[in-house]
């Protein structure tokens, strides 16, 4: 009989296995525990939102596509978005890179790959993901004549177009530059501009926004993926800040700041009892004539119609104009016209935003003319096509081809277009220029004859 223990290492290293093997499955489960949990956390109720400061993200700009892109992701998640201006896009990235901040925006920043869209960490792991390119601005310099660093108290607007350009220049004080849309929103408020140039490079637009909070990496890119494939971006960005022009001009800035100081509080009271009347906007009212006629009440345009408001003697004899050489009464009947252009588009079914639109192309070119332009995007669809689409035909009417299948023929469509794009620019100059008058006396007198 043999005294040798039975060998039990089979036995212990089949037990090991299953204990592993149970460990693993435990540990898989938990995982899978967490991983749904994580998941399935609903968003924060606040977000912080870090971006540069802009005048498209600032809180005082009426005009950013930005802000009304997170008020609607907010609105939609039901979350708080808390906005952080920073001096530089690079320090709106590093509060998004730090945690301090869960999205940015990422202007003129990219992926260090263009290949990937997200940013990752030491361990390989992502931790930021981009969006995508949603808008492009070439980088202007400009010029003031001489460069210097402004001493004294600086107006908002320098330090706002300084601020921005430390992230664009090389010298901000003797080479400012900043992009094109920045430049037009601060370009009104800066008589020190005299010139501007292209630089040759540009700043792309995307958002930046932490992998690492539960639901909000997928939440962003679905809400992304679908302002993209519904038309909202493009649709929003004509808007806000469709109006801006193709190219900065200090110059005609400069005749509309003139314009402001010189010609208009003459007529202040005018135009706000009128805008009162005919519930429009005063400072709209304002860009109108300034556009028309810069205020001139002799001024003859090369179609032959004449005074503040380039009314035809036609339109003038319909609205009831006694004396065409009274300004109050031509100002009247121009806030009137303006009016039932407006309420005839609003019977037609269009919002009172896009009306308001399509009747300043009609002020400039005729009702029946925008009639045809909606007839012509709209190809013989139902339903009515948005002033964007509008916008887009109203060129076409200037082609013979196009035109001879209309109810009403040629038109210099394009100068419609740009009559409407340059009135809600001067509108929006205007309204900005009025909120400093407190601290230019010039237009004082203006400020307060509107503000009744």
């Amino acid at each position: 009989m043999s005294t040798i223990a039975p060998d039990r290492t089979p036995i212990l290293l089949r037990q090991l296995r299953r204990e592993h093997y149970a460990v693993g499955l435990l540990s898989l489960a938990l995982f899978g525990l967490v991983l749904h949990y994580t998941r399935t956390l609903p968003l924060p109720r606040t977000l912080v939102v870090a971006a540069p400061l802009l005048s498209r993200m600032s809180e005082t700009s009426g005009v950013s596509p930005e802000k009304e892109l997170l008020e609607r992701f907010g609105q939609f998640h039901g979350v708080e978005m808390r906005l952080i201006l920073t001096r530089t896009p690079e320090e709106a990235l590093e509060l998004v890179e730090q945690g301090k901040a869960q999205i940015g925006l990422a202007l003129g920043v990219a992926p260090a790959n263009p290949g990937r869209a997200d940013a990752k960490d030491a361990s390989g792991k992502a931790r930021l993901a981009f969006g995508p390119e949603y808008d492009r601005q070439p980088i202007y310099a400009v010029d003031w004549g001489e460069g210097y660093l402004p001493t004294g108290p600086v107006r908002p607007a320098m330090d706002e177009l300084l601020r921005i350009a430390a992230s664009f220049s090389q010298d901000p004080v003797l080479a400012p530059a900043l992009p094109l849309d920045a430049l037009h929103l601060l370009l009104p408020f800066l008589p020190e501009v005299r010139d501007a140039a292209p630089t040759g490079r540009e700043a792309g637009y995307r958002f930046v926004w932490r992998t690492d909070v539960p639901r909000l990496d997928a939440a962003m890119r679905s809400f992304w993926k679908q302002v993209q494939a519904d038309g909202t971006l493009v649709a929003l960005r004509e808007r806000t800040l469709g109006f801006l022009p193709e190219d900065p001009d200090p110059f005609e800035m400069e005749l509309l700041r003139r314009t402001l100081a010189l010609y208009v509080p003459p007529h202040a009271g005018e135009i706000a009892r009128a805008a009162h009347k005919w519930s429009l906007d005063p400072m709209l009212l304002t860009a109108v004539i300034h556009q028309e006629s810069r205020f001139d009440p002799r001024a003859v345009s090369a179609t032959g119609v004449r005074g503040l408001m380039q009314m035809t003697g036609e339109t003038l004899e319909r609205l009831g104009v006694q004396d065409p050489g009274n300004a109050g009464e031509v100002i009247f009947a121009g806030a009137r016209y303006l009016d039932m252009l407006r309420s005839y588009f609003m019977d037609l079914g269009y919002g009172r935003e896009e009306a308001l639109l399509l009747a300043l192309a009609a002020f400039n070119v005729g009702q029946g003319h925008v009639e045809d332009a909606i007839e012509l995007a709209r190809g013989g669809k139902p339903g009515l096509p948005g002033w964007l689409a509008v916008r887009h035909a109203l060129p076409r009417l200037a082609d013979m081809d196009v035109a001879k299948d209309t109810h009403h023929g040629l038109c210099r469509g394009s100068e419609a277009v740009d009559f409407v794009d340059k009135v809600r620019y001067f509108a929006y100059a205007i309204k900005g220029l009025v909120q400093v008058g407190a601290q230019r006396d010039e237009l004082s007198g203006l400020r307060l004859a509107l503000a009744r």
